[in-house]
């Protein structure tokens, strides 16, 4: 072997000092392939307490690199061809889980197996870079875009990872890649069956026959060719190991979160889903039922232990609805046209230096907040209809946030025009190829996002092919179903459910008028609590699956993942994180990192975010029922204790139900139901809204 290397060396030295047809022999081997785990930084996602590293099955295979969630999923969750990429070395940061063994004694070094973790980083070079002349570490910071992010406890892992990738980023660099870019990646394991898998933080697949699977790896072979140094860039900052950068070119806010065109979870062509949160969800309901049944013969026949007490009016209630269209609200509805359409006058002054940077931006805060708290003037004002006043409380609100993305994501456009972020998505339409600031700048291009089911700006968005009209008719008569189904339900179930309470509650007066049974309150908060999950489940598939699907698919919008399996969840944190994936990724982009790069620790960050969602929560229920009561505020600020505890179930009980179940019964039978009780009753107490849908009586003569 070693009068192999000595000939093979001597011909690589000839053929650099006597360049010819031969010298390709060396410069044409396909780099080696390699697989395994690492540890991959999720860079959509907030850690809620929690790591933001998961391990991830990863795969480089003939200049294309891709990740799956683990060794059994067939088809890779993220594939990237490394042309125009280099390596970024992040160093090194401590485990502070490690602990001296006997072997390592007190002499720990950067090299002692598990006792730091070395963390490396793909990244997009920036436009017009000649990568095989221009060394990587003449990459301007801020002109690159970051892609993929790694770490492994292992030193010597770290280098061998760090030496494939960059020997693919040269060879992917290379005219004989463009000549062979038709072979394809090859999966990991074809053999493997497809198998439901499961993201951290919600609970392992449920199997009804146990599947026989085999990890696959593949060894490091092939000819290492020599190290190309233009395609390693070493990262300087001695933070740079660290998860949550505050440098903004870490992390900018124009970063893509919609990658590719992908189905919803519940859609015919996504991966397979796991539905057993569902199924405790089920037996649930199921317990519960049977219990508000004894819990009704109980109530029926007596039964001692019914003493407890809470407040009552005097006055009788009942509901009132006046769900009509009315001026105000179409005008309001209309004029919201008027805040896109300065904001795209904004932009375009400030792109064709109309405008001075400062004036520019302070023109987009003023027309941003006026696009909420003008709207919100008038629905608390003239809008009675809670109805009409939700409606148009959301959809105000959606426009402001996508405001704030479009100004925020655009700035970072125009101040680092270099960075190559649009490479990063796939299934784009031909004519969004070669799109960049301030060609971005048209009405069409902002009309089509605010209409897009997304909450995050990027110039180009992963795109369908075509529109299916079959798919369409089915989500709109899907959609037709929902309401009809959710109207019937509040009319026969929830509506008379609460006309029954307030009766109950009017009949205590002769007792004592300011106290409030405790089997009464138990009662309607089982029977709230199945008929509030029932509406609450079916707003969600309405909204968040066929509505949000229904506009993807009128407007080609291609990232269809607006949620993930939440019902999976062994934590709050993952419920927060996977149930409204719009919200969450304008959450990441545009407040949490923002936060983190002010200074602020991660924990103050995570405050942040919980704070912001529970103010808008509570704005979102109080201006449209005209009441400001902050039960919906607390109740969000108390999902942070929540948060410590189903996660320590989580940590101390591994793949349990435990988590799942305290998530169901705090969220759907407890907290909603008593929020639900008390917005009720303080807002008939405000309307004096009669029980029984009729003025009040004042003689018998009347009555009868």
């Amino acid at each position: 072997m070693k009068e192999i290397e000595r000939v093979d060396f001597e011909i690589e030295e000839y053929d650099e000092h006597n360049p010819g047809p031969s010298s390709s022999r060396k410069k044409t081997v396909i780099p080696a392939s390699k697989s395994g785990y690492l540890f991959k930084w999720q860079d959509r996602q907030i850690g809620w307490g929690g790591t933001k590293w998961d391990l991830r099955f990863v795969k480089l295979d003939k200049g294309r690199f891709g990740y799956f969630l683990n060794h059994d999923d067939t088809a890779p969750r993220y594939l990237l061809t490394l042309k125009n990429c280099a390596i970024r070395d992040d160093g090194s940061k401590p485990n502070k889980r490690f602990r001296c063994s006997k072997e390592n004694g007190k002499e720990v070094k950067e090299s002692t197996p598990g006792a730091f973790f070395h963390v490396f980083s793909l990244y997009q070079r920036p436009k017009g870079r000649t990568t095989l002349i221009t060394a990587a570490n003449l990459d301007e910071d801020d002109n690159i875009v970051p892609l993929l992010r790694f770490s492994t406890n292992s030193l010597a892992e770290k280098v061998q990872w760090m030496d494939l990738l960059i020997e693919s980023c040269a060879y992917c660099d290379s005219d004989y890649f463009d000549q062979n870019e038709a072979s394809s990646f090859v999966a990991h394991n074809g053999s493997l069956p497809t198998s439901t898998t499961h993201t951290k933080g919600t609970l392992s697949p449920l199997y009804f026959e146990t599947p026989t699977v085999q990890i696959g790896r593949t060894p490091s072979h092939g000819h290492l060719l020599t190290k190309k140094p233009s395609h390693l860039k070493l990262n300087l900052n001695k933070d740079s190991a660290k998860s949550n950068s505050r440098k903004k070119n870490d992390y900018p806010p124009s970063k893509p979160m919609h990658r590719r065109a992908e189905g919803s979870y519940l859609s015919h062509d996504s991966p397979t889903p796991n539905y057993r949160g569902l199924l405790n969800l089920g037996v649930i309901i199921l317990v519960i039922s049977n219990f508000r049944i004894l819990l009704g013969t109980m109530r029926e026949y007596g039964f001692v232990l019914t003493h407890g007490y809470f407040s009552v009016p005097d006055e009788e209630y009942s509901f009132k609805w006046k769900d009509i269209v009315d001026v105000p609200f179409v005008f309001t509805m209309i004029m919201l046209n008027i805040f896109v359409i300065f904001a795209y006058l904004i932009e375009l002054g400030i792109s064709r230096r109309f405008l001075k940077e400062w004036l520019g931006i302070s023109l987009h805060i003023i027309n941003t907040n006026l696009s909420l708290l003008l709207p919100m003037v008038i629905v608390w004002k003239y809008i009675n209809s809670p109805v009409n006043g939700a409606v148009l409380q959301m959809s105000s609100t959606v426009l402001w946030m996508k405001l704030i993305s479009y100004a925020h994501a655009n700035a970072d456009y125009r101040h680092f025009p270099d960075r190559n972020v649009e490479n990063i998505i796939q299934n784009t339409d031909e004519e969004s190829i070669s799109l960049n600031y301030p060609r971005n700048i048209t009405v069409t291009n902002i009309y089509y996002f605010w209409f897009a089911p997304t909450l995050t700006y990027q110039m180009v968005f992963p795109r369908l092919v075509r529109r299916s009209k079959g798919q369409i008719l089915n989500l709109v008569l899907r959609l037709f179903f929902c309401f009809v189904l959710l109207v019937f339900l509040v009319a026969q179930v929830f509506r008379p459910t609460l006309n029954n309470l307030m009766e109950e509650l009017n009949e205590l007066k002769g007792e004592d008028m300011h106290i409030l049974s405790v089997h009464i309150f138990a009662e309607y908060i089982l029977k709230l609590g199945i008929a509030s999950s029932y509406i609450w489940l079916l707003v969600f598939y309405g909204f968040f699956h066929v509505l949000l699907n229904l506009l993807a698919q009128l407007l080609r919008f291609g990232d269809r993942v607006f949620y993930r399996d939440w019902w999976n969840s062994t934590n709050m944190s993952s419920y927060w994180r996977l149930w409204n994936l719009p919200v969450h990724y304008w959450l990441v982009r545009h407040l949490y990192f923002p936060c983190i790069r002010i200074g602020m620790s991660k924990s103050a960050a995570m405050f942040m975010v919980f704070f912001f969602s529970a103010v808008v929560h509570e704005m979102l229920i109080s201006i449209p029922f005209h009441m400001i009561r902050f039960y919906s505020f607390f109740g969000m600020m108390g999902q942070i204790p929540l948060v410590a505890i189903t996660k320590y179930f989580d940590k101390v009980r591994p793949g349990s139900s435990i988590g799942n179940f305290i998530f169901w019964l705090s969220f759907c039978f407890l907290g909603q139901p008593i929020a639900v009780m008390f917005y009720t009753i303080d807002y008939w107490k405000i309307n004096s809204i009669p029980h029984n849908g009729t003025e009040e009586c004042t003689t018998t003569d009347t009555c009868s």
